[in-house]
């Protein structure tokens, strides 16, 4: 559309190498802006990454990675092609219009690092989100863990005493039950000291 226009105002491609290298050069143009665009997303989800990793960031990641990976797949192959244009032996092609298609092919060349740099830092990004949510999951379930390893026996000590059969001590003492009671603060004390010591806490 932009050859067209210049044609149509009288300021457009003369010859077939000029057209060639205006539309190699026009296929290029604004890639520059797309890719800063796609950077200075990376950095905003890196941003959020390290203050709190959530599900959001990693969908946002996700998108940007595809498109990179879009984007990548239309400049690999111009970037071959405009490598290899200028030293193809055509008459039609002068020796400006070559010189242009190299500086072309040289832009295309680091567009195409760019968007692989981009690709990486989305996966390293990707990567540390993972191990965030991970890590945050861990410690859930570590705390489940310890309050169901408190827990777990004093169920059983009142489940036990809560059968319905004859022969259950204190059921006639006044007293029994703040004596169990006593025993079950004593014996959470003594897992939360046992933990202690073992270091899971």
């Amino acid at each position: 559309e932009d050859i067209q226009t210049a044609l149509r105002e009288g300021r457009g491609p003369a010859a077939v190498g000029e057209l060639l290298t205006e539309l190699a050069d026009r296929l290029v143009a604004r890639m520059a802006g797309v890719l800063d665009g796609l950077s200075e997303a990376i950095d905003e989800v890196e941003e959020a990454v390290l203050e709190a990793p959530t599900s959001r960031e990693r969908t946002r990641l996700a998108d940007l990675r595809r498109e990179a990976i879009i984007l990548r797949r239309y400049l690999a192959p111009q970037r071959d092609v405009l490598v290899r244009l200028p030293s193809e032996r055509v008459d039609w092609l002068g020796e400006t219009s070559r010189l242009q298609l190299r500086e072309t092919a040289d832009r295309t060349l680091r567009y195409v690092e760019d968007l692989d740099a981009i690709r990486e830092r989305a996966a390293v990004t990707q990567e540390q989100i993972s191990n965030g949510l991970s890590e945050q999951m861990n410690r859930r379930m570590y705390a489940l863990s310890i309050i169901a390893g408190i827990f777990l026996p004093l169920s059983f000590v009142t489940g036990l005493l809560g059968v319905n059969v004859a022969g259950i001590p204190g059921v006639e003492d006044t007293g029994a039950f703040r004596i169990l009671c006593g025993l079950l603060v004593a014996l959470t004390a003594a897992q939360l000291l046992l933990f202690r010591r073992l270091r899971w806490l």
